[in-house]
């Protein structure tokens, strides 16, 4: 089996859920869907990133079309995939000769090639892929990033929201561990603040940010991580709390406590089984009543995940 890929059970979320999801959002942006996130100092150093001249290029979660007609414009040869069959129709109006549009998700065409056990590279097809602002989380864009590896010769260009949403740094943490090289840079609008500046009116919890990570497709190692070591080198990004079963009371508002004043990005809390459910609740109400708006509570395939989410401070 190629050693890219990650079993689905592993990654949480569902698709259909994550199809839904994006569903409700697309019906109430209609052919504005991902404007909100896009700005120009973004677009253009994604492009900067791109093969000069023209290549292939897969685009995921493509949305109505903004980065598409852009590609299209720059000479690239553009694949775009998009699950939401409303959106897929939008992009079905742009008319060129060079733009295959598909509806569903990366695993509807391109997994059985990806799972021919013929090497990472022998399958590659497209230069270059991007990611923009995909609705997954957490191990799900591991497991994304794991089925485009192989479909890419170049490199791998990930736009990712800045909402506390993703542990990115976990995410390059696995991905290096991989073999991969990886690397990120936070970009801001800019052009934006300098405006809101000129006008007296500057609101940094209102200025576009994206995360944005590159990943070379070439490994760095001759032998990348197999699917089981890669679940460990996801753990090794995050601690991880034992809490014993029954769970003491009042285990929930101190791990809370704990985990507010400790500084970790996220952390990572088991039980017994037949007290998961019971913790999660507890700490959702803890979450609530202590830290709102700055821990969020997941459960996760093996345990409980809290997370910090990032402020922005606009004073």
């Amino acid at each position: 089996m190629n050693p890219f890929i990650l079993p689905e059970q592993q990654y949480g979320t569902s698709l259909e859920s994550l199809l839904e999801r994006r569903e409700r959002v697309a019906k109430n942006e209609g052919t504005s869907y991902g404007s909100a996130r896009m700005f120009p100092g973004l677009v253009r150093r994604v492009m900067a990133e791109l093969p000069a001249g023209g290549g292939q290029i897969l685009e995921v979660d493509a949305g109505s079309g903004m980065f598409t007609r852009l590609l299209l414009k720059a000479g690239h040869t553009v694949t775009a995939l998009e699950p939401v069959p409303i959106l897929a129709r939008v992009l079905g109006d742009i008319k060129s000769d060079r733009l295959d549009v598909r509806c569903g998700f990366v695993e509807d065409f391109f997994s059985d090639s990806i799972k021919r056990d013929s090497g990472p590279k022998a399958e590659a097809r497209f230069d270059s892929a991007i990611v923009s602002f995909p609705a997954r989380r957490g191990r799900g864009i591991l497991a994304l990033i794991c089925e485009l590896l192989p479909l890419v010769k170049d490199k791998l260009i990930l736009l990712l929201p800045d909402d506390g949403s993703v542990d990115w740094t976990s995410t390059m943490r696995a991905v290096s561990l991989k073999g991969f090289h990886v690397c990120a840079e936070f970009v801001v609008d800019t052009a934006a603040i300098e405006a809101a500046q000129a006008e007296g009116r500057l609101d940094l919890a209102q200025i576009k940010r994206s995360m944005f990570i590159v990943i070379d497709a070439t490994p760095l190692m001759d032998n990348p991580l197999c699917p089981s070591q890669i679940i460990d080198a996801w753990g090794a990004s995050i601690r991880v709390i034992e809490v014993p079963y029954p769970v003491p009371r009042g285990a929930a508002t101190r791990l809370i406590r704990y985990f507010k004043a400790g500084g970790d990005r996220s952390i990572l809390i088991k039980t017994e089984p037949e007290g998961m459910h019971h913790l999660y609740g507890n700490l959702r109400t803890a979450a609530h009543r202590i830290a709102r708006d700055q821990i969020t509570v997941r459960r996760a395939d093996n345990g409980i995940q809290l997370m910090q989410i990032v402020q922005s401070d606009a004073s």
